[in-house]
C-alpha cells in the first residue's frame, strides 16, 4: 500500500491498515456505523488492559538497553520491521512475573510513574489510549511500509494508540492484541452520520502497527527506539513529552530539575473473557 501527503482537514477517506497484521479484517469491520442486532445476540470475547505510563529523561534512554535485553522479540508481529524500526518504534514481550525487576531497571534509568489507564477492548469495540494532542495544521511525517518518507497533514485532534483483539483460532484464554497509532478526533458526536464522517477522517499509521499473541499476566513493554528532539516525526509525537518534566533524583540529592522526556508505556493483560 502506497501512502503518500494525504491531507486530512478536509480530505477523503484515510487508508487501511495492511494484510499482515489485520489478516483480512477491514476497518468497517473495526469500527462499524451502527449495532447489529445479529451481532450483539451472540457472545463475543473481551479484554481487560492495564497502561501503565511512564516517563524517562530522554537523555538516558540508552540506559534501557538491559531491559530490552531481559524482554522477548519473538512474539512481535509487525507490516514491516524496517518501517516500524524507522519510526522508532519498539516493542517487547513480557510477563506480570518480571513485573518488579521492569520497574527497577526503568526506575535505575531515571524513569518516574506517569499515570494508569484501564481499557476493556472487545465485542467489536476497540479501546484508544491517548498519547497526544494534535494543534491544527500540523504536519506529520513518518516511514511508510514502502520505506519511503511520508507526509500528512492534519487539523486538531489526538493521537492515539488504538488496540483490538482478534481470536486466536482454536485457543481460548489467549488473544492477538493488536495496536496502531492513529490521528483521530474526540469521539463526543451524537448524530451517526457526523460521526461517520468523522471516522471517515482518521488516519492509520499501518507501519507502525504491532501485534502479539497475549494471555492474562503478558505485558508489553513500548517505547522509543532513540530520542530526536523533535516533534514533527510520528515517533516525536507519540513519544516526546511536549515539555520539559520535572525529575528528581533521590540518589543525589540534588533539587529536582526539568529536562526533556519521553513517554514509555507498559501493557498489562489483565482478564479475558472468552
Amino acid at each position: 500500500m502506497l501512502l503518500s501527503a494525504l491531507a486530512l482537514g478536509g480530505c477523503g477517506p484515510s487508508p487501511e491498515p495492511t494484510v499482515p497484521i489485520w489478516e483480512q479484517v477491514k476497518i468497517g469491520q473495526i469500527a462499524p456505523d451502527s449495532p447489529d442486532p445479529s451481532r450483539q445476540a451472540r457472545f463475543l470475547a473481551t479484554v481487560n488492559l492495564d497502561v501503565y505510563a511512564l516517563d524517562l529523561p530522554a537523555e538516558n534512554i540508552d540506559k534501557l538497553d538491559d531491559l530490552w535485553q531481559s524482554l522477548s522479540a519473538k512474539p512481535i508481529q509487525t507490516n514491516s520491521y524496517n518501517a516500524f524500526a524507522g519510526n522508532s518504534f519498539r516493542v517487547r514481550l513480557g510477563h506480570t512475573a518480571m513485573w518488579e525487576e521492569i520497574r527497577r531497571q526503568l526506575a535505575t534509568a531515571g524513569a518516574q510513574d506517569a499515570g494508569t489507564i484501564s481499557l476493556v477492548v472487545g465485542n467489536d469495540e476497540p479501546g484508544d489510549l491517548p498519547v497526544a494532542n494534535v494543534a491544527p495544521d500540523s504536519t506529520i511525517w513518518f516511514v511508510g511500509t514502502n520505506l519511503a518518507r511520508h507526509t500528512v497533514q492534519v487539523g486538531r485532534g489526538l493521537l492515539v494508540l488504538r488496540l483490538r483483539e482478534q481470536a486466536v483460532p482454536g485457543i481460548r484464554g489467549v488473544r492477538k492484541i493488536i495496536a496502531y497509532p492513529v490521528y483521530t478526533l474526540p469521539m463526543t458526536i451524537a448524530v451517526p452520520e457526523l460521526r461517520t464522517q468523522a471516522v471517515r477522517r482518521e488516519f492509520y499509521f499501518d507501519s507502525a502497527a504491532f501485534a502479539a499473541q497475549m494471555a492474562p499476566g503478558d505485558l508489553l513493554v513500548l517505547a522509543p527506539d532513540s530520542f530526536s528532539n523533535e516533534t514533527l516525526s510520528l515517533g516525536g509525537r507519540f513519544f516526546n513529552r511536549p515539555e520539559p518534566v520535572l525529575f528528581f533524583d533521590p540518589e543525589t540529592k540534588q533539587p529536582p530539575q526539568r529536562k526533556p522526556a519521553v513517554r514509555i508505556f507498559v501493557i498489562f493483560c489483565t482478564r479475558i473473557n472468552d
